[in-house]
């Protein structure tokens, strides 16, 4: 018996050694670091409006995000699409099927092939490409393609931007003898150029691997290049074709996802299905032997440059047009569930026309309702719909069933009172998600306000009769939902609201705007107001002008007559500059270097304008937070805020940072939002406002680099990014006294902030760990004694590179937990995670 004991023992002491040499090892990789806390030396207050956001439409976040406006395109102002081949949308050039192979001829300036019913995320695509001579020039490969175009624009009549105009990764070959990869957000963004051998008179093998943000090219099977794009990834998108300034030969365009092969053939479409116009976020849609027409009409427009005609000419069946919504990634619909909406309609002689909500391909409808035009004239039919099946991808149809011909100005389509918030044309789900995420604030601006057909008179009113421009943005841009909008939303969530102005409004516009929003309902545009369905004023205290200006000469020519005519309606309302950012610390206000200006000398017209007004005015900077250690102290945001009391003594002022911009939405981002928000809670009540951009973001777009949203969605899902959740952190755990507190850390990986309550019961530790490995922490706090033994914690920690998707929206969120913290023995020690984010409650 005592022979079995011993070997028994011998292992329970190999085990109680090496959980000793790890303990040892794990204290020694910690790093050793003394957080001090002096509750009862409180600083100043800390703002309640540190955790906002910013809200505009880059990414969609209006137009297929927040607006309940479920088509897309529905004013018809794109122009339509050519498909010469099933499947696909060409834009520019020459595309002729030869048996199986595909020849793209007239090579042009970049015109481009597009796969029309594809979204490919990560995977493998290819294609053999077939160069029948040396000439100069390349063709190739385009993947994870979004926003394609070519040619002038016909929507305001001007030029196209060059041949870039598609976002997207290109891997083409150059017969030169390289390949070359390159990435489009509406403009070349050139990567590199590879030396490669591109043989003429033969078939080669090109195909690019994708997963995440890393790119690998192989030519005939060999791995050729491999990028990783860190600054600003292109997440999803379809695949195409691309020819550069020469004829090249195409065969076997495939994609590999999720253990499917599939290859796209090459073949012509019949006219019916060829697209030919019809605006270009439409689909022709065809049952049975209906045959028909479409045309996009130039005379008696409902509003813009177009309206979309469709004509059922001969056959039995239907013929219509379809929409999927943005990028035709589907609509989702709940069953039983009613959708209303209206079309804008005009019929020469009277004719039915129906809307009916469809599965993707149309085989399945689980809504129909007929509407009857009557009228040579624009006339609105209402109707509602509800599905008798749900669909989290379906489509939206209007449709024709016998002989005749309809113009359709506009198509809207929302889901009833029970997906909508407080009523609002706002998506439920979105509106929700964002009030728990904790945002106090929401800024409606950014660069979409310097367009110059951005004026808060063309948002008002119906929105379907709201004028259509040209926006920064989206070039088809809707008025659905504009300033006003904004501001009921803000009014409904329980958020504060700032809105940004074009510095091209006039003075005249922005008086009529305040008598708009806070006027008695009995003034001109008070009454206004009324009749648009809001009697009681909207109360607002904050606007801004302009976006990101050069707050120069020029501005402070158009900013005074604007701020003195707003001042003349209602000397309460608190108008923002719409500065941009100091790169450096600024020590003489008048000579420095660190942005397009150099000077504060119209920062001090500003601030004696507004001292001799006996007004206060605020400035709006701006500040990255890509990655950590940025934002690194905001040393040049102090300075800056030092140098305006300067430089007009008495003037009253604040600066708020409106945009904490960033290229990627990763742990790594929510890591510098963290450290951005401790350090301006340092700073006191001259920083009173922060906002991060961006707001939301449909799951997949990125179309312009601004890869950043707090908040994602797709049709039927809304989930928070790791930034999201250190703003709801951070603002569930507020409290309005900062008091004293300082970090000792040799490597300077810990980043700290405390507050504690009115009462001085509660007591909260923000404490950002940047670093790769735990930080073991001496916590030694003065003023306050716990009453209970243990401490909240909630920490948020990953991977930098960890982002949330539709398939893990979990995969970093915050843990909660207790901490026995023993301050009772007059100290506690706490380890803090790699890359964490950590905020430990006392009471």
């Amino acid at each position: 018996m005592k022979e079995r004991k011993v070997p028994e023992m011998k292992n329970r002491f190999t085990i109680f050694l090496i959980g000793l040499v790890n303990a040892f090892v794990g204290v020694a990789q910690a790093q050793e670091a003394q957080i001090t806390v002096s509750a009862d030396q409180a600083n100043h207050r800390v703002s309640r409006y540190l955790t906002g956001a910013c809200i505009e439409d880059v990414n969609h976040e209006i137009y297929g995000g927040l607006y309940s406006q479920m088509i897309f395109g529905e004013s018809f102002q794109e122009p339509a699409l050519f498909f010469p081949l099933k499947g696909f949308a060409a834009y520019g050039g020459s595309w002729l099927p030869k048996g199986h192979e595909l020849w793209a001829e007239e090579g042009g300036d970049g015109p481009q092939l597009v796969r029309d019913d594809l979204v490919l995320v990560d995977g493998e695509a290819g294609v053999e490409v077939f160069f029948p001579d040396n000439r100069s020039g390349n063709a190739g490969l385009i993947v994870r393609v979004s926003r394609p175009a070519a040619g002038a624009d016909p929507f305001i009549g001007r030029p196209a931007n060059g041949p870039d105009r598609f976002t997207g990764y290109e891997i083409a070959l150059d017969t030169t003898g390289h390949l070359v990869l390159g990435r489009y957000r509406q403009r070349s963004e050139p990567i590199r150029n590879v030396p490669c051998d591109v043989p003429v008179n033969q078939w080669i093998k090109l195909a690019v691997r994708m997963n995440g943000n890393s790119l690998e090219v192989l030519v005939n099977g060999k791995s050729i290049t491999q990028y990783e794009d860190t600054r600003s990834p292109l997440v999803s998108g379809s695949v195409g074709l691309r020819t550069w300034q020469r004829d090249a030969r195409f065969r076997k365009l495939w994609i590999s996802t999720g253990g499917t092969h599939r290859e796209f053939p090459f073949e012509l479409a019949g006219k019916s299905e060829r697209g030919e116009g019809l605006s270009g976020m439409w689909r022709a849609s065809r049952r049975g032997s209906a045959e028909g027409e479409y045309a996009l009409e130039k005379k008696d427009v409902f509003a813009g440059r177009q309206s979309q005609r469709v004509t059922f000419t001969r056959g039995e069946g239907e013929l219509g047009m379809e929409n999927q919504s943005l990028n035709r990634w589907g609509m989702d619909f709940k069953a039983n569930k009613p959708y209303e909406g209206c079309l804008w309609v005009r019929a020469e002689k009277p004719a039915s026309v129906f809307v009916a909500l469809e599965s993707r391909d149309g085989s399945r409808v689980y809504a129909e309702s007929r509407l009857e035009a009557k009228s040579a004239a624009w006339e609105r039919l209402d109707f509602a719909l509800t599905p008798n099946a749900s669909d989290k991808a379906g489509r939206f149809a209007i449709k024709m069933k016998q002989a005749g011909s309809v113009v359709v100005g506009h198509a809207f389509l929302q889901p009833g009172e029970w997906g909508r918030f407080k009523g609002l044309p706002v998506h439920g789900d979105v509106a929700e998600a964002l009030v728990a995420q904790g945002i106090t604030v929401l800024r409606y601006g950014g660069s979409m306000v310097n367009d110059s057909d951005y004026f808060w008179k063309k948002m008002i009113g119906p929105r379907d009769r709201r004028p259509p421009y040209h926006g920064t943005w989206y070039p088809y841009s809707s008025n659905g939902w504009g300033i006003v909008d904004f501001i009921s939303f803000c009014r409904a969530a329980g958020f504060l609201c700032i809105p940004a102005f074009n510095m091209d409004e006039t003075p005249r516009d922005m008086a009529d705007f305040i008598e708009y929003v806070n006027g008695p309902a009995n003034s001109v545009w008070g009454g206004k107001r009324a009749s648009d369905g809001h009697p009681e004023p909207y109360a607002l205290r904050y606007l801004e002008l302009g976006n990101e200006e050069r707050v120069d000469e020029s501005y402070w020519q158009k900013f005074k007559p604007l701020a003195e005519a707003i001042w003349a309606k209602d000397p309460d309302i608190i108008v923002v500059v719409g500065d941009y950012a100091y790169g450096k610390v600024i020590e003489d206000p008048f000579n420095f270097e660190g942005g397009a200006v150099k000077t504060l000398a119209a920062h001090k017209k500003i601030l004696d304008l507004a001292r001799e007004h006996d007004r206060e005015v605020w400035f709006d900077i701006h500040i990255s937070t890509d990655q950590p250690p940025s934002p690194n102290g905001l040393r040049n945001e102090r300075s800056f805020i030092e140098q305006l009391g300067k430089i007009s003594p008495g003037a009253k002022y604040k600066v708020a940072i409106f945009e904490f911009n960033a290229g990627n939405h990763a742990m790594k981002r929510a890591l510098s939002n963290a450290c951005a928000i401790n350090q301006i809670e340092q700073i006191g009540d001259k920083l009173p406002i922060a906002c991060s951009a961006n707001c939301l973001q449909p799951d997949g777009q990125n179309d312009n680099g601004w890869n950043q949203g707090l908040l994602f969605l797709n049709p039927s899902q809304v989930w928070l990014q790791p930034p999201g959740h250190v703003t709801r952190m951070v603002s569930r755990n507020y409290q309005p006294l900062c008091v004293k507190s300082g970090v000792q850390d040799a490597d300077r990986k810990l980043d700290v902030s405390a507050k504690r309550s009115e009462d001085g019961k509660t007591l909260v530790l923000q404490v950002v760990n940047i670093g790769d490995k735990p930080v073991s922490a001496a916590i030694r706090v003065s003023g306050f004694v716990p009453s209970r033994p243990v401490a909240m914690v909630e920490e948020l920690a990953g991977a930098l590179e960890t982002v949330n998707t539709a398939e893990e929206p979990d995969r970093v969120k915050p843990k909660e937990s207790e901490w026995r913290h023993g301050f009772a023995n007059a100290g506690a020690r706490y380890t803090f995670a790699p890359y964490s984010f950590t905020i430990i409650r006392l009471e």
